[in-house]
């Protein structure tokens, strides 16, 4: 499978998000239970908020000036008030009053109602028959829906409605914060008197059925900050427009989405969650450390590292995880399994300058080492204990990416190998190196090195270069008469373009020549670690519609003109390369890239016409002249009667023959790359 460095960076940050309790612990620190859950949805969408002390305060009293600005917001016209304000509708609310916007759009939008004297009352306490009032009112209902007795109609239709759930059922009582956030939080899941979502108010677009994996994730491009899920698809990244709280991580519900596509809320569903600790794990279900039987369809979807798969493809890469998250349906019936990536740093090794420690190097809850600030497990403390900043170390990670050892890089040094970014190295471990970079000036962006911390914000790389002439045998799982290690990272390039990192899956031969060995590097254990193939799969092309073009520079005798190329697919059209090369236009093909930005190759692939739905294995595979092609996880499709770029399912769905343009030999290495419709 092609990935990018940078989705292994993403993964570190779902080992904490993956394995989630039904109910997290609160960003507020009053607040738990139903109550935090509202409080951090409500928070999230900017509808409430709390003091400067971090608390909530959910016993305070409202009073009907504040309930009038949350129910602005909650009806999602917070950008409509100043067109309200310095108006004075009520005897008793200044237009310069500070809720008087509030107030005067609330009773223009039919929402609020004075005292019947001229006066509103905006320092009174709000009770609960009048805020259950205002909410029915956002929902649409009048008095001809509800009926002519209040408070009494208006409440037994809120508690029909669910509203009054974890509220006081008198409707004379004081609202607290706490009430108005549990009122305001069944709101939103309800529907209105037309039959609408009431949630759609306030968001342009939503997704379902997603589960919130983290508030601040990395995306494989490496933009950090981002919100990431998962629905039936796959994983997902959205920019923020509001902070979404990482108490709501783990959940299933919907995200909301603004106008310009950015995640703007999250609201949780009713779905039943669990975290379980693996004891045993069988084809038809897992056993937890309880001796409890849980029972998995095979064709429930798991989410395992960062892929999305199903139960009986992968329920025996669940053995030696920690733990698994298990997502309920409605029935009661496991339907998402999420697993725990407690293993993913175990044993990993790091050295580098000791940079910094929090809160102090006696006994740091955090260091900084090659500009990574690491966590550091209880049992770590006391070999760290020993080093001061600025000394060399070689530290020891768990599977959660804790430091739990430390020893002086003299007595043990770890060798680092990664792929080269802008002031980073992303390192084969999944982490990321960060620093000053010097070293080897012939090393580009996206190649392979090796990495060594020189100093305190420093790292030196030196580039990956052809190393030994041993074949790779992948029936022995060896280099030569070297194994390869279980956690090898493998990565593929064209000659010196950027590389990608491949599974062992992705080569479909059974031997590789010392040809196509570029690099290798074995670990403390004498297995290879890291491998370096040159072209083995076509794993590291861009495949798409290729287009020549011209780029021009320079002025009268030193002007120049260059061939370029470039590429266009699901992803949108690229920049333009510099190439030593020219297509016909419209070619179907792919392109590899050095760090320069120049074309260093130019795949072309074999072109097979009239190929009918029915040849297709699914999205797995295809049958062309009668042998089975596999399609890669990255293929483009092409619509050819609009110029559009489709996913395979919609393809198969528009039409009823194909052209498949696949790489490699049929029955043995051949891929399917690009199919386009006929």
């Amino acid at each position: 499978m092609k990935r990018t460095l940078c989705a292994l960076v993403t993964a570190a940050g779902l080992c904490l998000t993956l394995a989630v309790l039904p109910a997290p612990a609160s960003a507020f620190t009053d607040v738990s239970g139903d109550t935090a859950q509202a409080v951090e949805v409500l928070y999230s969408l900017g509808i409430v908020s709390g003091y400067s002390d971090g608390a909530y305060h959910p016993s305070e009293g409202l009073t009907r000036a504040q309930f009038c600005k949350l129910a602005v917001l909650a009806e999602g016209h917070g950008d409509q008030v100043a067109g309200s304000a310095y108006r004075t509708l009520f005897s008793d609310v200044a237009g310069g009053h500070w809720a008087a916007p509030y107030i005067n759009l609330a009773y223009e939008e039919g929402l609020v109602s004075g005292y019947g004297n001229g006066a509103f009352g905006p320092e009174d306490a709000v009770t609960v028959g009048q805020a259950v009032t205002v909410v029915l009112h956002l929902l649409g209902y009048t008095v001809e829906d509800v009926g002519p007795f209040w408070p009494e109609d208006y409440m037994n239709l809120g508690e029909q409605l669910g509203l009054l759930d974890g509220i006081s059922s008198d409707p004379n009582h004081a609202l607290t914060r706490g009430e108005a956030a549990l009122l305001l939080y069944g709101l939103l899941s309800l529907t209105d008197k037309e039959g609408g979502d009431y949630i759609d108010r306030l968001c342009a677009s939503k997704v379902d059925d997603a589960v919130l994996l983290d508030v601040d994730a990395q995306a494989d491009d490496g933009t950090s900050g981002l919100v990431q899920i998962c629905t039936a698809q796959g994983i997902s990244y959205y920019e923020p427009a509001a902070e979404l709280s990482a108490a709501l991580a783990g959940r299933r519900g919907t995200l909301l989405l603004d106008k310009t596509g950015a995640a703007s809320g999250f609201l949780p569903d009713d779905t039943v969650c669990r975290t379980i600790s693996i004891s045993q794990v069988s084809a038809s279900g897992i056993t937890d450390t309880a001796g409890s039987f849980v029972s998995i369809s095979n064709s429930v979807d798991v989410l395992l590292d960062d892929t999305l798969t199903t139960y009986g493809a992968c329920w025996y890469d669940l053995e030696g995880r920690d733990s698994v998250t298990l997502y309920s349906n409605k029935n009661g019936t496991v339907d998402l399994v999420t697993a725990s990536q407690a293993v993913a740093y175990q044993g990993v090794m790091l050295s580098g300058y000791y940079e910094g420690a929090s809160p102090n190097a006696a006994a740091p809850d955090t260091i900084t080492l090659l500009g990574m600030e690491l966590d550091v497990a209880e049992e770590g403390r006391s070999s760290l204990s020993q080093f001061a900043v600025g000394a060399r170390i070689t530290v020891t990670l768990n599977g959660a990416g804790e430091v739990v050892s430390a020893v002086s890089s003299s007595e043990k040094q770890a060798e680092l190998y990664g792929v080269l970014g802008s002031g980073e190295v992303a390192l084969t471990c999944g982490l990321t190196a960060r620093g000053t970079i010097t070293g080897s000036s012939s090393a580009q962006s996206g190649e392979l090195v090796q990495v060594t911390s020189t100093g305190i914000g420093t790292l030196s790389v030196t580039l990956a270069e052809k190393s030994g002439t041993l074949s790779l045998d992948l029936t022995r799982n060896t280099l030569g008469s070297i194994p390869l290690a279980e956690d090898v990272a493998v990565y593929e390039r064209v000659k010196d373009s950027t590389v990608v990192e491949l599974d062992l899956a992705d080569i479909l031969v059974s031997t590789v020549s010392a040809s196509k060995i570029d690099f290798y590097a074995t670990d403390d254990r004498g297995e290879v670690s890291v491998l370096l193939l040159d072209d083995v799969t076509g794993g590291a092309y861009t495949y798409g519609k290729l287009e020549s073009g011209e780029a021009s520079g320079g002025s009268g005798s030193m002007s120049y003109t260059n061939a370029t190329l470039t590429v266009e697919n699901s992803a949108g059209v690229s920049q333009s390369y510099l190439s030593g090369q020219t297509v016909p236009k419209g070619t179907m093909g792919g392109i590899a890239v050095n760090g320069e930005g120049k074309v260093v190759a130019v795949c072309t692939l074999t072109q097979a016409k009239d190929v009918a739905r029915a040849a297709f294995d699914g999205e797995e595979a295809v049958v062309v002249d009668g042998i089975r092609i596999p399609i890669s996880e990255e293929v483009q499709v092409y619509n050819t009667d609009n110029g559009s770029w489709i996913t395979l399912a919609q393809a198969k769905a528009y039409a009823g023959t194909f052209t498949v343009y696949y790489s490699g030999t049929p029955g043995t290495d051949a891929v399917v790359r690009i199919l386009a419709t006929q």
